[in-house]
């Protein structure tokens, strides 16, 4: 691809969603949905964009070369992902519950791979952001300061100028530090 043309693309595409739909985890998968699966998630590594939206079903081998080599931020909408994929229909339709069987969030979590939490659809689900990095600290006790670097640094990979984006870290870093003062 030109340059020219992966810079429009870059700036119509900033984000892609991937892997919401269950992905083969090579080239040679004998079912053909698999195979074409692995091969638009692939597509999408070789693309680059900005963030990657989701990434909710990407097998393992395709998760480790996310993380070890490709380094994409992801985006995720916990909320939208635990009522799109029905995580909560058989936990009595527990949010907390159902964010737990999340297939991917927790071992970003863990992992410190760079993501942000986003809602997708606020007015659909009934969230904002605050409600959603709650429901992370609820769902796997992620503590205050994990959070808080989470929203820091999501902002190296936002849509927006490095101005914007450095005003808007020094705000949330003040935000968390009165937060953690009233401890």
């Amino acid at each position: 691809m030109s340059r020219v043309r992966r810079l429009f693309m870059a700036h119509i595409f900033p984000a892609l969603p991937t892997a919401e739909v269950p992905v083969g985890e090579d080239s040679s998968q004998a079912n053909p949905v698999l195979q074409k699966s692995f091969e638009e998630v692939m597509a999408v590594f070789d693309f680059r964009p900005d963030r990657i939206g989701h990434a909710l079903l990407l097998p393992p081998p395709l998760r480790d070369l996310l993380i070890n080599k490709i380094q994409i931020p992801v985006e995720s909408c916990p909320t939208s992902n635990v009522m799109t994929l029905e995580l909560a229909k058989h936990m009595g339709g527990n949010l907390i519950h159902g964010l737990q069987q999340h297939p991917q969030l927790k071992h970003w979590l863990q992992c410190g791979y760079p993501i942000s939490i986003g809602t997708d659809d606020p007015g659909v689900f009934h969230t904002n952001a605050t409600q959603e990095l709650l429901l992370l600290a609820r769902a796997w006790k992620v503590p205050v300061e994990k959070l808080q670097h989470i929203v820091v640094t999501s902002m190296d990979h936002a849509f927006c100028g490095h101005e914007l984006s450095d005003s808007i870290k020094q705000r949330m870093d003040k935000f968390f530090s009165a937060l953690q003062a009233r401890k």
